[in-house]
């Protein structure tokens, strides 16, 4: 008598192979966690250092202006840039408010040098500041 060969039949598999989404949600998993250190809340100011005496300037007693690297003005207080036109109206109301404030200027030192000269112009002109004072890091 002759034999009779049973072929098996394979049944495919039902199941879902989850390796490789495991591996592309660590690769996302890690460019999120560089990603999130590298944003920062505000912006880095770069000040220039100069030889000077310290100042009496708080917080409290002056508003800190800023010009970024960018060449974007910005209040050390607040992280919305403005124009020029709108930093100057908004210096203007502040020393409505409190004459006695002191109106300090920190630009990056690689601004635009131009930029620096145009908020100093502006405060003069349209902010009728007297006084404006530079700010620079200490030399050590």
């Amino acid at each position: 008598m002759a034999h009779l060969i049973r072929r098996s039949r394979r049944r495919p598999k039902a199941e879902i192979n989850v390796v490789p989404y495991i591996d592309v949600m660590l690769v996302l998993m890690v460019i999120l966690m560089i990603t999130a250190t590298a944003i920062t809340a505000g912006v880095e100011v770069d000040l220039p250092s100069a030889e000077a005496p310290p100042s009496e300037a708080t917080y409290e007693n002056s508003m800190i202006l800023q010009v970024t690297p960018e060449g974007e003005y910005k209040f050390a207080d607040d992280d919305t840039t403005y124009s020029l036109e709108d930093i100057a109206s908004l210096v203007r109301d502040r020393l409505e408010q409190k004459p006695e404030l002191l109106v300090l200027v920190g630009g990056d030192k690689g601004a635009d040098y131009g930029k620096v000269v145009e908020l100093l112009s502006m405060m003069n002109q349209v902010a009728g500041v007297d006084k404006v004072s530079l700010m620079t890091n200490p030399v050590k």
